[in-house]
């Protein structure tokens, strides 16, 4: 297959309009997406992911306008909508027209990214694009055009040329098809953010639901986010321990704050292949750069990567359901 790969929206959109699955980037991660009016179209993205057929895709919009064209919008969800988009949140709402993909599902996970390059691109598809991250099922979202590349180009119609992904983790979801409200996947907005909205947020522990149900958003019920590699999440003296013990291990890698905040004397990193190691400021920045290590470690043929635990404070949320994703059951 020939991959359109630009930066010309009306070039993009045309290939939704004519039933074609496009990659593009958001402030969180990638996407794959197509027409969510397109029922075989979104179709083909589950074969393209090897997504299971039950775990549900996420509606993008240009604006609150057109979310309100398909979904019922609260007074309370159109305040987090106003107060939090474009940006990196997603609301599961009821659903007003059925012919919405999934068809089957009352409900609908939506959201407005924050480039305005990727809201005209939709906004000229004519429709909302239902899209996933774009990776394979499972395995970590993608946050670099070169490893969108690697993974698309002949495989979809069409890769969007534009800013690549700063935030590195997806986006917050909060269901609102019911009361009280759920964090279904917690992100960048943190749930004290939500709560000023939201005093009766619950927070059930999605990392490990499994069983016979049909999720109503992307993240609960199956494995995700993990590497090839073995991944141990670790707390920071514990992290520093192993580290001590295995860094000449050219198998090994290595990613978190303590080593370089706190070096103790005699301990020589420039012996250590500093490929191996992304050692990281904050949370913040250690969300931007966690999936593509993930990917650069399996690109080496890395064995286990050692992942410090995130620090008190913001960015931990969203970050630490992450690592616990990738590291269950590896």
């Amino acid at each position: 297959m020939k991959t359109l790969i630009s930066s010309d929206v009306r070039l993009l959109a045309d290939l939704i309009r004519k039933g074609g699955v496009v990659v593009f980037p958001t402030e969180t991660v990638f996407g794959i997406g197509a027409s969510s009016f397109n029922e075989e179209a979104c179709k083909r993205i589950y074969k393209i992911k090897g997504r299971p057929s039950d775990n549900p895709l996420i509606a993008h919009f240009s604006s609150i306008e057109s979310i309100k064209s398909v979904c019922e919008v609260s007074e309370i969800a159109e305040r987090l909508l106003l107060t939090f988009s474009p940006g990196p949140i997603t609301l599961v709402l009821p659903k007003k027209n059925p012919i919405v993909f999934p068809k089957e599902l009352p409900t609908l996970g939506v959201r407005i990214p924050k480039n305005p390059i990727i809201r005209e691109w939709i906004e000229e598809c004519g429709s909302p694009i239902s899209a996933p991250s774009a990776n394979l099922s499972g395995r970590p979202s993608l946050t670099r055009m070169s490893d969108a590349l690697r993974y698309f180009d002949g495989v979809v119609d069409g890769i969007l040329v534009a800013e690549e992904p700063n935030l590195g983790i997806e986006s917050t979801v909060v269901g609102l098809y019911e009361d009280p409200p759920v964090l279904l996947r917690p992100g960048s907005i943190e749930s004290n953010d939500l709560k000023r909205f939201l005093p009766n947020l619950v927070m059930p522990n999605s990392v490990t639901a499994r069983g016979e149900f049909v999720p109503p958003s992307p993240g609960m019920k199956y494995k995700h986010y993990s590497p090839k590699a073995n991944v141990k999440l670790l707390p920071s003296e514990k992290f520093l321990s192993e580290f001590r013990k295995c860094r000449n291990d050219s198998k090994t890698a290595w990613i978190g704050f303590s080593y370089v905040l706190n070096p103790s004397p005699g301990d020589e990193t420039l012996a250590i292949d500093p490929t191996r190691m992304k050692f990281v400021s904050s949370n913040w920045e250690y969300s931007s750069a966690l999936y593509a290590f993930f990917e650069f470690c399996d690109q080496i043929g890395i064995h286990t990567i050692y992942c410090e635990e995130p620090k008190e404070g913001e960015g931990k949320e969203g970050l630490l359901n992450r690592l616990q994703k990738a590291s269950e059951d590896n």
